[in-house]
């Protein structure tokens, strides 16, 4: 019984077929262009934008897919998500896991925004689903983070004094395949995910300039500085908002700290030290 992994060859997708083909289960990406997925693992053309690529990932012979993974790119990708899961139903797929995201926004209900949107349809639908809503990713320290401190030794963000449990690709990839072949290793159906520490990021700092033997700096910015920064990457006006608002509640609130207390969260067991030691080469200078 074949996983369908779509979002093509994101992180905690990559992570997930590995695991899921130590155990021998099948593995098909499904993906927008078929770039970045590993020589040897089938993938067709998904793209949730596109309804008529909906059709082809249960067309592959010799494929039976009993579970989907859903990663998605959008910020809100109910609208395609809805007729996806629709059909996916109608071919028999049995259980699904989402990659949504920690925090109030995602709760499920009316109310939910993005990821929780989608949650909520396959809750309120009586589906077989995961949820699996983890919290800043610790590889953001290289995908954000990794330019400038490879060319300036520093990087910037809004959180000063916020200190967050950093949750680690590999450690959701693990929850995902829980997920998929064991649920009951899961404390419940949507787990928040966190790493096993809170850690602030003048602390993580000290941190990459110990581990790479030179002076690495935490620079903090306002929001508005942040939000013009995600703008010049070209991420939407609605997007760059919302994430420089989660991270001003981080600073401001104390949610990553409230969340380790909530009795649905998984902990991790990468610590930031430890990802750091095991990823220094991704910050050596350019």
């Amino acid at each position: 019984m074949t996983t369908l992994i779509t979002g093509g060859a994101s992180q905690t997708g990559l992570a997930l077929a590995a695991l899921l083909q130590t155990e021998g289960i099948p593995v098909l990406f499904g993906s927008r262009s078929g770039r970045g997925v590993p020589a040897g693992i089938p993938s067709v053309k998904l793209d949730f934008t596109d309804p008529s690529t909906f059709e082809a990932p249960f067309s592959v012979e010799g494929h039976k897919i009993n579970s989907v993974y859903l990663v998605f790119a959008e910020f809100d990708p109910f609208p395609f998500a809805k007729p996806f899961i629709d059909l996916a139903v109608e071919k028999g797929v049995g259980r699904f896991v989402i990659l949504s995201a920690g925090g109030r926004r995602t709760e499920k209900g009316p109310d939910s925004i993005g990821m929780g949107k989608v949650h909520t349809y396959l809750d309120e639908k009586g589906l077989d689903y995961v949820s699996l809503r983890p919290i800043w990713f610790t590889e953001n320290l290289s995908r954000n983070y990794g330019y400038g401190i490879k060319q300036y030794n520093s990087f910037q963000n809004t959180m000063s004094k916020a200190r967050v449990p950093l949750i680690a690709v590999e450690d959701i990839a693990q929850a995902a395949f829980y997920a998929i072949t064991d649920i009951s290793k899961l404390p419940n159906r949507e787990p928040i995910l966190v790493g096993p520490e809170l850690v602030s990021y003048p602390e993580i700092a000290a941190i990459l300039t110990e581990t790479l033997g030179r002076q690495i700096t935490h620079i903090t910015i306002s929001q508005d500085e942040l939000v013009k920064k995600y703008q010049t990457y070209g991420i939407p006006d609605a997007l760059a908002r919302y994430l420089a608002e989660i991270e001003g509640e981080e600073e401001t609130m104390g949610v990553g700290e409230a969340l380790m207390k909530d009795p649905r969260t998984l902990v991790g067991k990468l610590g930031v030290r430890d990802w750091i030691m095991k990823h220094k080469e991704e910050f050596a200078p350019a």
